[in-house]
């Protein structure tokens, strides 16, 4: 069991302190990254090109193809996905062109920029194995191997489509990745408790990941309903045992799946 790894403590702390900086890292990726739903569109498509690349084929996923595995699998509706889709072209992130077959069928390529945010998206959790099994070198091989990236989007596509890890744990992920925020604001305090960089305000925290005022307060009042922060004095949020626990308990199932994958 991973979390019982001698070096688990310091794998979940470069966890931690990695999805705060990917989530730091600009506007654009927070309005991606924010909802599990919406970031699911990404993986998609991601999966279906790297399929692509892996049957020497051009990378372009027909909008049907990706329609089928999205809207069909009833995770996510055809809005999100059009708006996702519309969102990350103008963001530069794919490219899109006619089929050449059928003038009809719109095809969807991730461009080099799409393919920099999945190692953005990866590293957290390459950095923490690393701490785990160094000889493996996953952080390297991430950068500089595109290869590695490649088989890492097949086969770890494949495997969330057949049981997401996130359906191990529904209550959790209910907030974690439902909740828009979340995850930032849970990340960023757990981060807290372990370094110098405090939380000073609710609009500290809203600033930070580009969120507004209103997200932050409804983010930190259904954490404190469900158990999982507490108020201080200065009713700034605090995280209590229990998110403790299931935080820890989510990045060894999330770790223990990319650790299978990255290979």
């Amino acid at each position: 069991m991973l979390r019982a790894h001698p070096a688990y403590a310091a794998a979940l702390a470069a966890y931690t302190a990695g999805l705060v900086r990917f989530r730091q890292s600009s506007r654009l990726i927070n309005k991606l990254s924010a909802h599990e739903v919406r970031f699911r569109v990404v993986g998609y498509l991601l999966h279906l090109s790297a399929v692509s690349r892996d049957e020497a084929r051009d990378g372009g996923v027909p909008y049907g193809r990706l329609h089928e595995l999205a809207v069909a699998s009833g995770e996510v509706s055809p809005r999100v996905l059009k708006t996702m889709l519309a969102l990350m072209r103008l963001a530069g992130f794919v490219d899109s062109w006619r089929d050449a077959g059928d003038r009809r069928v719109t095809v969807y390529r991730p461009t080099d920029r799409m393919l920099g945010f999945a190692r953005q998206w990866f590293l957290h959790a390459a950095q923490a194995l690393d701490r785990v099994d160094p000889s493996a070198c996953r952080e390297a091989r991430l950068a500089g191997d595109a290869a590695f990236l490649n088989r890492l989007l097949v086969t770890a596509g494949r495997d969330h489509a057949d049981g997401p890890p996130a359906g191990r744990m529904p209550e959790f992920i209910a907030f974690f990745g439902g909740r828009e925020g979340a995850n930032a604001v849970v990340a960023r305090l757990l981060l807290a408790e372990s370094g110098p960089a405090t939380v000073s305000s609710r609009a500290a925290l809203a600033r930070e990941f580009w969120l507004s005022r209103t997200q932050v307060s409804d983010v930190i009042a259904e954490g404190v309903r469900i158990g999982y922060l507490d108020l201080d004095r200065r009713s700034l949020p605090t995280a209590t045992d229990r998110l403790r626990e299931q935080f820890a308990r989510w990045v060894s199932i999330e770790l223990a799946f990319y650790a299978r994958h990255m290979r």
